[in-house]
């Protein structure tokens, strides 16, 4: 994956029109890489912008359930949309992509997995959080850089209000293990806390890029986590849970035989994890209905590497890989890069 310029209290600049270019000092300017709105202004930025990096948004939306009824999850249609997306940016030279999370969860990580497949380029995540460090689908943002950071985006962009962004930086710092990054503007600046925490910023008006440089504080070395190496990170859905190495993990779960009341006995029954098995391609459907119902961490377990590959694109989490079947390293190791699974 290529690298995307990351420097802790550098400017990325968002382009919204592509004629702002057109009116900067681009020998003067400050910002260290710029980000176009679409695909067709990428050659015109870099005329521009020199040698600065330069990425293009990606607004990962547009994602209509009713169409797939009786798809895989996320389904064929979703990930081919961005995957042609990502194709194209690759071709007109983009250096990285700068995804906005406009819906959900399930499409942002649809459009993660189509990127990382298809391009290879780096990739930044914008989330807007609310007070209670809410994404807009009731995602918990640590539940969604949990799961980003172990499929391949190297940043994660926090956007809203400035002093709730500022409380969801100091709760994710301790546990990133990509850079942190806030959207905010100069006269946002002294209402957050938490700035020796964040990596860059992201400002959307070329005026205010000196003004914002001006109002960053002197910051430190390269923000390291602080947080107990003995635990992971494994969220399920929107949910965040932590997990070691020794978690106890419950009896094989056969999905077809009545999963969703299966999961419903479970809630009083302790286990730190719940083993899933993926038999069958319906199994895998099963997983992608019933996923909402899971309110902890998941193991999955399949004799088929390519069943288990269906079930890792389908889970809208961290999988846990306990061994039961064993992986050759090459496999596994390709498990891990690409959706994430923790080997126990």
């Amino acid at each position: 994956m290529e690298p995307v310029p990351l420097c802790k209290g550098e400017i990325i600049w968002t382009i919204e029109r592509p004629q702002q270019m057109m009116s900067v000092d681009w020998k003067r300017c400050p910002a260290a890489a710029v980000v176009v709105p679409d695909i067709t202004s990428i050659d015109t930025a870099k005329r521009f912008a020199g040698s600065r990096p330069v990425g293009v948004c990606i607004n990962a939306d547009g994602w209509n359930p009713e169409e797939d009824i009786g798809a895989k999850w996320p389904s064929e249609r979703l990930i081919g949309r961005f995957r042609n997306v990502a194709r194209r940016a690759a071709h007109e030279k983009a250096d990285f992509v700068y995804l906005r999370m406009r819906q959900n969860l399930h499409v942002l990580r649809a459009a993660v997995l189509a990127v990382t497949d298809q391009s290879g380029l780096g990739i930044l995540a914008e989330l807007p959080v609310d007070a209670d460090g809410r994404t807009p689908d009731g995602s918990s943002a640590m539940a969604v850089m949990g799961i980003l950071q172990r499929i391949g985006v190297a940043g994660v962009i926090l956007s809203g209000e400035p002093e709730e962004v500022d409380d969801v930086v100091a709760e994710l710092a301790p546990h990133a293990a990509i850079a942190l990054g806030v959207s905010a503007e100069p006269e946002e600046m002294h209402r957050m806390r938490q700035l020796p925490s964040v990596e860059y910023y992201q400002t959307a008006e070329p005026e205010q890029i000196d003004r914002l440089l001006r109002a960053i504080p002197p910051l430190s070395l390269s923000h390291e986590p602080d947080a107990d190496d003995d635990y992971i990170l494994a969220p399920v859905g929107q949910h965040a849970h932590f997990v070691d190495a020794t978690i106890d993990i419950s009896d094989p779960i056969d999905l077809e035989d009545h999963f969703g009341e299966t999961l419903l006995e479970l809630e009083d029954r302790w286990s730190g994890a719940l083993k899933l098995e993926i038999s069958t391609a319906e199994d895998v459907h099963l997983l992608a209905e019933g996923e909402y119902m899971i309110n902890r961490p998941v193991c999955l377990a399949a004799e088929n590497p390519e069943l288990l590959e269906q079930a890792l694109i389908v889970f809208d989490g961290i999988a846990l890989y306990d061994g039961t079947w064993e992986l050759d390293a090459e496999t596994l190791e390709y498990f891990r890069r690409h959706y994430g699974m923790v080997a126990l």
